[in-house]
């Protein structure tokens, strides 16, 4: 089912509370990782409808984590996810991340006080999905319950971190719908768990959960107007999970790389974030990976890349595209821009080699 126009342009990303309301993509990385084997169906429990609320808050609780970001020009934002395996593997939104140049993930296990910095290792924008990971091989990881078998007025429970108060915020409702269909900045998003548990900015990539503390769905958006209330968006677990597994188990497209990390200027806002012309849009440097075929290039981290090889670049997917069309040892001429103005620089397409990146 499809929400009519005036509804679906009112549905707005959760968001990261205290960051910017326009953000960039982040690229995808091309590290792989295993993801837990998604459990036959058959198996995987149905949604439980008799637990205490407040057992499953605190059954849950240890593998919810507050994912905090720095983004250019000193934007901060908070948000959430949920560990998905013992070794490292968190979850959450594409949207909490993108555009992101440091990450830093906290915990509620009682066991890591302190925050352990996150890497984001593959991302699923038109799916709005995002996985991080962080050095960790004794974190607690959520159990899964079969998002296929709720039913209309199922009670599930929201968990993340709004508002920057401080500590999770609990919030719950029923399933107030199903298979919904949303506008999203990447494309629309399908098969939607709708909810009327409240979903505030800084719940997005936040769990939602049954009465045993399972989970069920991502939080990833609420409408917000003054005809609305209460209907907030959560991603079905069942929807999640093979995508979850092809983005992090996907071998890197080309061994041919550049030495750089970059992410969309695809807004005005991101570009006026940087310092340039509104109308600018391209692929924003957001890490140099020091010995690298960027970093004898002299690129510096903020550097817009607007053309290669005389090719308009629009965003970060079309630099990926091109660079995947390059040779190793291929010479890439690009355009680059600033807060100081333009310059052209030359760089030589390397193989990229193991562990060159994080």
């Amino acid at each position: 089912m499809k929400l009519l126009a005036p509804l679906a342009a009112a549905a707005l990303l959760a968001g990261c509370s205290g960051g910017d309301e326009e953000s960039t993509p982040a690229t995808t990385a091309t590290q792989t990782v295993t993801v837990r084997e998604s459990t036959p169906a058959e198996t995987v429990p149905a949604p439980d409808r008799a637990g205490s609320l407040a057992d499953a808050v605190r059954r849950v609780l240890p593998s919810v984590v507050n994912v905090q970001t720095k983004s250019f020009g000193g934007g901060e934002g908070e948000a959430s996810g949920v560990v998905l395996q013992r070794d490292g593997l968190i979850l959450t939104n594409n949207h909490v991340v993108e555009g992101s140049t440091g990450i830093s993930i906290f915990f509620n296990d009682d066991v890591h006080t302190k925050p352990l910095d996150g890497t984001v290792i593959g991302t699923a924008p038109e799916r709005d999905l995002a996985v991080i990971r962080v050095e960790a091989n004794d974190l607690v990881p959520v159990e899964l319950a079969r998002s296929s078998a709720l039913r209309l007025g199922d009670v599930v429970i929201a968990i993340g971190f709004p508002a920057g108060l401080g500590g999770p915020t609990v919030t719950s409702g029923i399933v107030s719908g199903l298979d919904r269909t949303i506008e999203g900045p990447n494309g629309d998003l399908t098969g939607l768990l709708q909810t009327d548990a409240a979903i505030n900015p800084g719940n997005s990539g936040g769990p939602l959960v049954d009465r045993s503390g399972r989970l069920v769905g991502i939080n990833t958006a609420g409408i917000r107007n003054a005809d609305t209330e209460n209907i907030g968006f959560a991603i079905a677990i069942d929807e999640a999970l093979p995508v979850i597994a092809q983005i992090s188990d996907a071998p890197p497209a080309t061994d041919a790389w550049l030495g750089i990390a970059f992410s969309s200027v695809d807004s005005e806002s991101a570009a006026v974030q940087l310092g340039l012309d509104s109308s600018t849009r391209g692929a924003a440097v957001t890490v140099v990976y020091p010995g690298g075929p960027g970093d004898k290039a002299d690129l510096a981290v903020g550097d817009v890349i607007i053309a290669a090889d005389d090719v308009p670049i629009r965003n970060a997917s079309a630099l990926t595209k091109l660079i995947a069309q390059r040779k190793v040892g291929d010479e890439l001429d690009l355009e680059l821009i600033d807060s100081r103005g333009p310059r052209l620089v030359t760089v030589e397409v390397a193989r990229r080699t193991p562990g060159a990146l994080p």
